[in-house]
């Protein structure tokens, strides 16, 4: 049983079962509230953590850099690293525990306001997570072609590495703003489906 089937059994229930039908439903809201915040405490875990490798690793890199260009590059997506720390930790953690005493229109908008703020974040990746790494691979690839030129490499190869990253950038940036948006967007819609009364008043709970 899907949830919208579960949240529609809740809801469709004898009078005398309102009250229990209305706590269980209140139960499972806060659930889905618990649920959703790991999934993004786990999701922040794992991006900081690879964050601090990138940083990590592009440091050493650009003190071996060929060039200034090369250099300044490598540089740029270490700092990458440490502003996606921040923006992951400033922007992209949820919002405040609610209360377990609140009753489910809290926890109902709660959730909803979660999804927001994850929705919005994933639409603007393009910016904050994926420009500043790609800027300076783009100034690493130019220091590598200078280096080559001056020592008469061919350069064709150098536009290997671009057109790789470039296409797994774009990959990542359609699927945050695509398949993942969509899916947290049909996730908020069934949030947005519950009705206040279980007993079936008519009421709902749309803002």
């Amino acid at each position: 049983m899907d949830v919208k089937d579960e949240l529609r059994d809740l809801w469709c229930s004898q009078p005398d079962e309102v009250s229990a039908k209305k706590e269980e439903l209140v139960e499972l809201v806060q659930n889905k509230t618990m649920q959703f915040d790991r999934r993004i405490f786990r999701r922040n875990l794992r991006e900081c953590l690879a964050a601090v490798a990138v940083t990590a690793l592009f440091t050493w890199a650009a003190f071996h850099a060929l060039n200034a260009l090369q250099q300044t590059g490598l540089l740029i997506v270490a700092a990458s690293g440490l502003w996606i720390i921040f923006f992951l930790l400033r922007y992209g953690r949820a919002s405040a525990p609610v209360d377990p005493d609140q009753d489910m229109s809290v926890y109902r908008r709660a959730l909803v306001e979660r999804y927001d703020q994850q929705i919005e974040l994933l639409k603007s990746v393009k910016y904050w997570y994926l420009l500043p790494p790609w800027i300076g691979l783009v100034l690493n690839t130019a220091g590598l072609m200078l280096s080559h030129a001056h020592v008469g490499s061919p350069l064709w190869p150098d536009f290997i590495a671009p057109a790789i990253y470039s296409a797994i950038f774009a990959f990542v940036w359609w699927l945050n703003e695509g398949p993942t948006v969509a899916r947290l967007r049909a996730e908020r819609a069934r949030v947005l489906a519950l009705v206040d009364d279980p007993a079936g008043s008519g009421g709902s709970i749309e803002d």
